[in-house]
């Protein structure tokens, strides 16, 4: 016999506030979460009906393409919290529901260093960890020091360390085999007093001065991103949409041999290609039809114009990967997450 609904779950809720590209499908049960008591009694309620749970967050990193069976919610866990001081550190607990960009932000102005090349990075403090996000050479795997999470099979929380969370280039086992077991509730940052700064990418270096601050990186990392990715509040988007696919010295060569402006950095024995440069030199940017297109100033940017369904940006998506692979010989990988009743694409 199935439990009764809890009274703050909905039903037949459509999607399109949830999610940054804007396209409405419907959720067949849908859930606000903003403690864990609430989490655990939805989650129950789901396994007691056999529900599927999908758990969103700032919906930036997510590809909706068809109505979503089961229980969805959204995890707006608040919390922000000093566990640890040192004269060199700072152990501090965000929500997972907590904005990505204001925890970055509340840090900065704390002078606490560590994450302030990862300002406006869309999304919630919860979904950084499963993306491992990074940008201008830092990723968030660097700070973090541990990951509370809500197992779903028996409803008990547990402490993650770093290291059991296989991170990568935009990897990480939540992304995988963890995927359905864990909910992410809250992700302890160790964040530095004495923060060294990072600035070998992406122009950094030139945006500030010497002897700047982590205020400073904050500021230009700000002033670069407006310069060149879309507001989704303002244009419909998850911002880079294809990771940045990492060849092997041989394929490197070869490329660079008939294009010997790629835009490339060496990452051990292997180069990691600028997905933008590739798209850019397919001829993608400024692409606009059928609704979508390719962000005019960023060519790994795709965008909704006035779209409510996935398949033009789908189409889109596959166009550019074809022409692609068919220039460099290098396969695109999708970045955003692909939700929905038809994701056997």
């Amino acid at each position: 016999m199935n439990d009764p609904r809890p009274a703050f779950i909905e039903t037949d809720v459509s999607l399109q506030p949830y999610n940054t590209f804007r396209f409405d499908y419907q959720a067949q049960y849908f859930a606000l979460i903003e403690t864990i008591e609430q989490l655990v009694q939805a989650i129950a309620w789901a396994k007691s009906c056999t529900l599927p749970v999908t758990v969103l967050g700032g919906g930036s990193n997510l590809l909706i393409q068809g109505d979503v069976a089961g229980l969805v919610l959204l995890n707006h866990i608040k919390r922000l919290t000093r566990l640890e001081e040192t004269l060199d550190s700072a152990l501090i607990e965000f929500g997972a529901g907590e904005v990505w960009h204001d925890s970055v932000a509340w840090a900065v102005e704390q002078g606490l260093g560590g994450i302030e090349n990862l300002a406006l990075i869309p999304g919630s403090v919860g979904a950084a960890p499963v993306q491992n996000i990074g940008a201008y050479g830092v990723e968030v795997k660097d700070v973090i020091a541990a990951i509370q999470v809500l197992d779903v099979a028996d409803l008990s929380l547990h402490t993650l360390a770093p290291e059991d969370c296989a991170f990568g280039y935009r990897e990480s086992r939540f992304k995988h085999e963890w995927r359905e077991r864990y909910v992410i509730t809250s992700v302890t940052l160790r964040l530095s007093k004495q923060p060294l700064l990072t600035l070998e990418y992406g122009g950094l270096k030139n945006a500030v001065s010497e002897g700047a601050g982590i205020r400073q990186v904050f500021d230009a990392v700000c002033e670069i991103r407006r310069s060149k990715l879309p507001d989704p509040a303002q244009l419909a988007n998850s911002g880079s949409f294809f990771k940045n696919p990492v060849v092997d010295a041989e394929c490197y060569a070869a490329i660079k041999a008939k294009f010997p402006n790629v835009v490339a950095f060496a990452q051990a024995q292997q180069w990691k290609l600028a997905a933008g440069w590739l798209n850019d030199q397919a001829g993608w940017k400024g692409y606009r039809g059928q609704g979508v297109g390719v962000y005019e100033k960023q060519a790994l940017v795709l965008v909704n114009y006035d779209c409510t369904k996935a398949d033009a940006l789908l189409a889109l998506e596959q166009s550019i990967k074809d022409s692609v692979q068919a220039m460099f010989g290098v396969e695109l990988e999708r970045e955003p997450v692909l939700l929905g009743a038809a994701s056997c694409r």
